[in-house]
């Protein structure tokens, strides 16, 4: 009888310790608006193959966020995400307009392979 409540327990603590290592391994992608701007924002930079020297820093005003950073040419990146669903971004290099359209297309072409 105590060693089938041992396992139980190892078994129950294991089980656990599972539960936390997924937990764990989701919380760096979860987030809000401005967490889901800033991945797409870096995402649009990336394909675009922008030198960027300075990410882009990003702060959310109600349902609106802004990003700004710079290109390794002294450009100014920014990213504006107006309020409405569903979510819309512009993503500008200096006067260039690199992305001007739904957030979440540009999410889940960079989650494909």
């Amino acid at each position: 009888m105590q060693r089938a409540r041992r396992a139980l327990v190892l078994v129950a603590g294991l089980m656990l310790l599972a539960g936390c290592s997924q937990a764990a391994a989701i919380a760096p992608v979860s987030g809000g608006r401005e967490a889901l701007v800033r991945f797409a924002g870096n995402d649009v930079l990336v394909a675009q193959q922008v030198a960027v020297l300075e990410a882009p820093v990003c702060a959310q005003a109600g349902e609106v966020v802004t990003c700004s950073g710079s290109t390794v040419d002294g450009q100014e990146i920014k990213v504006a995400a107006p309020a409405g669903d569903p979510a819309t971004m512009t993503v500008t290099v200096g006067s260039r307009t690199l992305y001007d359209g739904p957030v979440q297309a540009v999410v889940d072409k960079a989650g494909r392979p």
